[in-house]
């Protein structure tokens, strides 16, 4: 691995603008080549002889996650430095480290950011074309605020959906938004595939798996209104659409790196969500390079890190916490507190101060399985946000118990639902985070493509942008 930069290799695009990073959560390079195998006509296909192609690797410590990952891109640091190690943390000790967004807004150019991971909350200075938060945002505050309404919604689904996607609710409010949407760049075909799509779920439940696909049309119409609005110098735009998919269904599409080699009709089903979900993806890069050669710009296509193969034990279930109320009740905490998104099986909290979230911890760590081992798996605090993960002890999930420690006191049993957990099932997933990332970085001349996927360390990217924008 080079111990330093060469930016020679960006010769071919430094100085063009604009620059949309398009940043597809976790897809490694063998998800590429495969799909290019799968669909030799696509615009990945057409683009990638023609572009500056790395392999990312990061080395963030602890378990990965891209809520850490992506940060760990977008400040140019890695995890030990910057602290971000969970969603809805507070923000404010990584001040030193500043996202690229950041640094390019202060430096007079205009800038749109749209759902890249840890964006939260909309700044309050800068210079910035347009600012949607990521989907894990606290609050659905917006710039410009017309785009809230469809934070609104992605946010309320992204809540409802958590771990299982449900029945889709169409009450007045969801019905008042949606009315809306038109306004702000959803297309009517956008609409016909929502429609088309809800419509096959009420046949099959299968279907159901694909929903959180649909999330990134929705959203990418959105970020173009904004981006042929404004016209920015420097955009980004997030989806995670092809990494939930791979979680569940790696399998399905590498059967070879796993015993079982012999796909059903159903298996068949699972391989193409992830087909689907690439097309999706793919279209969408297509418009962009389109976009960024009209403009004379380039498009960067980055993941923070990929997948591969995970082998899991056997499935008995798992535990998910949906009232966050009775757990703090059935704890003996009173202090005003609320729960943030956070995706599964992470739960976050924000409380009044550093002592009530150091309390809540404590409490928290009372509630044990029939073996004395705590119920978290992790239990982090930066300042007043708390973030825990809850595990799945098989002696929980088959009593449906938990044990609640007391000082001088007998221990006590409670039921999950005095708690407000419950049992689901799921897909256990069978791909998992892996270090290494693709970058894909499309200019302005054929002539400069070099697929040599040199490996580079993620926390150079910020570096790489900024030599690209011209910024020293």
């Amino acid at each position: 691995m080079p111990k330093k930069l060469d930016f020679s290799e960006l010769a071919s695009v430094r100085g063009h603008l604009p620059l949309i990073v398009y940043e597809l959560n976790e897809v490694p390079w063998r998800i590429v080549d495969w799909y290019v195998k799968q669909r030799p006509n696509s615009n990945l296909a057409k683009i990638l002889p023609a572009s500056l192609s790395y392999t990312t690797i990061t080395h963030d410590q602890g378990e990965l996650h891209p809520w850490s990952t992506w940060p760990t891109v977008h400040r140019g640091v890695y995890n030990g430095q910057h602290n971000i190690r969970f969603i809805n943390q507070d923000l404010a000790h990584a001040s030193e480290f500043p996202p690229i967004w950041e640094v390019l807004s202060k430096r007079g150019y205009r800038v749109g950011v749209f759902g890249s991971l840890q964006s939260y909350p909309v700044p309050q200075t800068g210079k910035y074309s347009f600012y949607v938060p990521d989907t894990f945002a606290r609050t659905p505050e917006t710039y410009p605020a017309e785009y809230s309404v469809f934070q609104k919604i992605n946010l309320r689904q992204t809540e409802s959906d958590a771990a299982i996607a449900r029945d889709v609710k169409m009450d007045g409010r969801l019905v008042t938004d949606a009315m809306k949407l038109p306004f702000i760049g959803v297309r009517p075909v956008t609409f016909v595939k929502l429609a088309t799509h809800l419509r096959n779920e009420r046949k099959n439940e299968e279907y159901r798996a694909r929903r959180p696909l649909m999330q990134a049309p929705l959203a990418f119409d959105v970020f173009l209104n904004a981006y042929k609005k404004t016209k920015p110098e420097f955009s980004t735009f997030f989806t995670n659409h092809v990494a939930g998919a791979m979680h569940r269904y790696w399998r399905y599409v590498f059967p070879e790196d796993f015993r079982q080699q012999n796909l059903s009709a159903s298996d068949k089903f699972k391989s193409e969500t992830v087909l689907a979900a690439m097309d999706i993806a793919d279209e969408q890069i297509g418009r962009l390079a389109k976009i960024t050669k009209q403009d004379g710009g380039s498009l960067l296509i980055l993941s923070s890190m990929g997948q591969e193969a995970i082998q899991r034990p056997p499935y008995h279930g798992e535990l998910r916490l949906n009232d966050a109320k009775k757990l703090a009740a059935a704890i003996g905490f009173h202090h005003p507190f609320k729960a943030n998104l956070a995706m599964q099986p992470d739960f976050n909290f924000e409380f009044e101060s550093s002592d009530h979230a150091r309390e809540f911890i404590e409490r928290t760590d009372r509630l044990r399985d029939h073996e004395g081992k705590s119920m978290w798996f992790r239990a982090c605090q930066e300042g007043p946000s708390v973030n825990l993960g809850l595990g799945e002890p098989k002696s929980v999930l088959d009593s449906e118990l938990i044990i609640l420690l007391h000082e001088g006191q007998p221990n006590t049993e409670i039921r999950l639902s005095e708690l407000g957990i419950s049992k689901i099932f799921r897909d256990p997933g069978t791909g998992y985070h892996q270090p290494k990332g693709i970058m894909i970085w499309h200019g302005v001349k054929p002539s400069a493509g070099n697929s040599s996927r040199k490996v580079i360390e993620s926390a150079w990217v910020k570096d790489m942008v900024l030599h690209a924008m011209s910024v020293a």
